[in-house]
């Protein structure tokens, strides 16, 4: 079993929480219309995490066959659990996206979210022109964070609360485990992955999505809460992780005074999004469709 991803990086439940305010109900006419995507198609997913986009595209093309395909088995049992519990019909596989466990010419679609700058680039693109049918797709999906500051929930303000949250990470930064290994993560260079590979013609597109506007009247009550609460698990899934690769950074007491001060701050926003105190925050993020034909 392979769960490095979701024990040091990013938790399942942080994973499928976050993408599901970026590929929610309300907006997936508008990226299937940006994947290009159509109903009865062979859709592969390389690195689905815990399948959020899988479930969401299924609900949307009940009768596209869609697969998902990650690394790390829990992120798989987590998106087995979910289809199971959504009565979701998709299948999902524990498997390596520099070697995909698929014949060559199955699948009409590929694509990817985050996923390309942490596997062998040519290999990445490689296997997955292998597998596309004559004519299909594969789309890299990158989000475009210039300028802006990715995890807006690490605490900033002298307290207490970012004393320890700092004191833990810079432990935690000493584990081998907290180096994730990247590739060339320069959206531009994925162009000439695709070129080099002999997908043609290469196309770009982009979608943009407030991700966070808890005040603002044109999201609903469930979502702003929704978008609270991201942040907050965001950062309890970052202490814990930090925690366990350096048990021995914070004492027991320390480590729950941090917890506890982190949902304190959460439960604050909720209270003052209950009361009507408009903070008028907002996040949004861009992500660009870079796709080539095989």
């Amino acid at each position: 079993m392979n769960t490095y991803w979701s024990q040091y990086v990013q938790k399942t439940e942080e994973l499928y929480l976050s993408r599901a305010l970026r590929f929610h109900r309300g907006n997936m006419d508008r990226w299937i219309d940006a994947m290009q995507l159509h109903d009865g198609m062979k859709i592969l997913e390389a690195g689905c995490a815990g399948g959020l986009l899988c479930h969401r595209l299924k609900e949307a093309l009940p009768n596209a066959d869609i697969t998902g395909l990650d690394f790390d088995t829990g992120h798989i049992d987590y998106a087995k659990k979910k289809m199971n519990e959504l009565n979701l019909p998709c299948r999902f596989i524990a498997g390596d996206a520099e070697n995909l466990p698929f014949e060559d010419n199955t699948f009409d679609v590929c694509y990817s979210h985050t996923v390309m700058n942490f596997c062998d680039p040519v290999k990445f693109v490689k296997e997955q022109y292998r597998v596309l049918k004559p004519g299909g797709r594969m789309i890299v999906m990158d989000v475009y964070n210039k300028g802006a500051k990715p995890e807006e929930w690490i605490p900033t303000d002298d307290c207490e609360e970012k004393e320890l949250f700092d004191k833990v990470w810079a432990a935690a930064s000493d584990n081998p485990n907290s180096h994730v290994k990247r590739y060339e993560n320069r959206t531009e260079k994925y162009f000439a992955y695709l070129a080099a590979q002999g997908f043609h013609p290469i196309s770009i597109d982009a979608m943009a999505v407030v991700n966070y506007a808890p005040d603002c009247d044109n999201v609903d009550d469930e979502m702003a809460r929704a978008q609270i609460n991201d942040d907050r698990i965001s950062e309890l899934c970052s202490a814990e992780k930090a925690y366990r690769m350096a048990p021995n950074a914070l004492s027991e007491a320390e480590y729950q005074t941090l917890t506890d001060m982190i949902n304190r701050r959460y439960d604050k926003k909720i209270q003052q999004y209950q009361n009507g105190d408009k903070c008028w925050e907002f996040r949004v993020a861009v992500t660009v469709l870079i796709s080539g034909t095989k």
